[in-house]
């Protein structure tokens, strides 16, 4: 396993291995590659120390970007399989990996369905002020209009943007409707 805390992040095409060591030159941290079967085995040789890990996955055998940052080594790795995403970064993680833990041996309450009384359910609908009454009565108000009553609520509900509706033909078909924003609002256009 490693000694040094690292950290990985992954796209489509490459391994971003970031190496958590300080005090560390560009010119004095050499990286090397050995390709085996289905991995890689990845070397970081530094003047202090060594970090030598199996990746869980292959990589080509390129050689890696070395970016040396304050507090870290980034290494950038290519991806012998594009596309594939490493569920870890290291082959030795696939073994020390948590298993299930067992559930407690007491077992769950039960809820006793079959006994809950159905019988006093209220089959009338809800008699809330929400959205859908609101919606409801507007389409009722709507569909029982005749002509100039639906004209009126049409013409004063979109030259208004929404802020009045109107059922007067008389007093709407004559005016153009102001936009009206409500109290502590400020009414704006689309071109503003």
């Amino acid at each position: 396993m490693s000694a040094h805390r690292y950290d990985f992040y992954q796209t489509d095409t490459h391994v971003v291995v970031s190496l958590f060591v300080r005090n560390q030159k560009a010119e004095d941290v050499h990286v090397t590659i050995a390709p085996q079967e289905r991995t890689s085995v990845l070397t970081v040789t530094m003047p202090t120390t060594t970090w030598h890990v199996e990746l869980s996955h292959a990589v080509e055998p390129t050689p890696a970007q070395v970016r040396v940052v304050a507090p870290k080594i980034e290494l950038t790795l290519v991806k012998a399989e594009r596309g594939v995403t490493w569920p870890r970064l290291l082959a030795a993680e696939a073994a020390s990996a948590p298993t299930a833990v067992p559930s407690t041996a007491a077992p769950r309450a039960r809820s006793k369905w079959d006994e809950l009384d159905l019988s006093e359910a209220d089959d009338r609908p809800p008699s809330g002020s929400g959205d859908a009454e609101l919606h409801a009565f507007f389409q009722q108000l709507y569909a029982n209009a005749d002509d100039d009553t639906r004209r009126a609520m049409v013409k004063s509900f979109q030259e208004s943007g929404g802020t009045a509706l109107s059922t007067n033909w008389a007093d709407v078909g004559q005016k153009t409707m102001e936009v009206r924003a409500p109290a502590g609002m400020e009414a704006r256009t689309y071109e503003q």
